[in-house]
């Protein structure tokens, strides 16, 4: 079994690795022209090593980018490790993008990005709506072109967990949610593949439009929506920035342009048929 190329655009990653699960998992999860053998003429944007720590087929796998040690896994959660350290990677070590940690769709050319804590519900929103047509641009990541504030597309599959995952697969019997794994650090995990207008435009840019803060509360006995001004998005938009202190003045300038061109909210919900038909509304 041969090593790998993840071509995630806009960025490139270089898997080393041995294991089958992991390529049947991957391949289960990217279409085959994402998927490639490493070139050695090449250069790529990251590098994963995911091999045993020690010999054994008993023995833990150790996911690794260069000197960086990231985790210890048993083959059973491979996949869930592989995908954190990955998304670590490109937060850690990629500063040609303003990148903030929030899921992003589009619909008419326009962006909606969605910037939220964990447990706030962003991925099962995020999914409803690439399920109700939207077209995904990542669920994990907003990156922002540091020279024209468009929106670039990091289309990978859609991480759920928990009652997350539970949720999305009552609703929408058809979706395709694919290698779930229990016992994970932060529960059951499965990953909703995205849609075909999602990998046919996994290259297409969008303009910024909407900023909708979302948080999940069951206790919620309607929907409130609330616009925010734009000194307090840019704040909430920083804090949730992976590198806006790193980039400085470029980053400040990038994050004050994009605030002045979108239109900011805070959704609170608890009947996601309420936050469907809201933003369907309002966007």
């Amino acid at each position: 079994m041969a090593d790998l190329v993840l071509h995630t655009a806009p960025f490139s990653v270089s898997v080393q690795t041995r294991c089958r699960k992991l390529h049947a998992a991957l391949a289960e999860l990217y279409p085959p022209a994402l998927l490639a053998t490493p070139d050695k003429q090449q250069l790529y944007d990251f590098s994963l090593t995911v091999q045993r720590k020690w010999s054994g087929c008993w023995r833990p796998f150790h996911v690794s980018a260069g000197q960086q040690h990231f985790r210890m896994t048993d083959p059973a959660q491979l996949l869930p490790v592989f995908e954190w350290g990955l998304n670590w990677c490109i937060a850690s070590y990629q500063h040609q993008y303003l990148a903030i940690h929030a899921a992003v769709l589009e619909r008419g050319g326009k962006a909606l990005i969605m910037p939220a804590p964990p447990g706030a519900g962003k991925s099962t929103l995020c999914a409803a709506l690439m399920l109700q047509g939207w077209r995904l641009l990542s669920d994990e990541m907003c990156l922002v072109n540091l020279e024209n504030g468009a929106i670039v597309p990091f289309v990978r599959p859609v991480s759920l967990k928990n009652q997350s995952l539970q949720l999305i697969q009552s609703w929408y019997p058809a979706a395709q949610v694919r290698q779930i794994t229990a016992g994970t650090t932060k529960g059951t995990v499965g990953y909703l593949l995205p849609s075909e207008i999602s990998w046919q435009g996994y290259r297409q840019v969008a303009t910024a439009a909407w900023v909708i803060f979302p948080q999940y509360n069951a206790a919620q006995t309607e929907l409130l929506l609330s616009q925010v001004t734009q000194a307090d998005a840019f704040m909430h938009l920083a804090n949730n920035s992976f590198n806006y202190a790193v980039l400085a003045e470029q980053g400040f300038s990038c994050l004050a342009a994009l605030t002045r061109q979108v239109t900011a909210y805070r959704l609170e919900y608890a009947d996601i048929n309420q936050a469907l038909a809201e933003l369907g509304r309002l966007c």
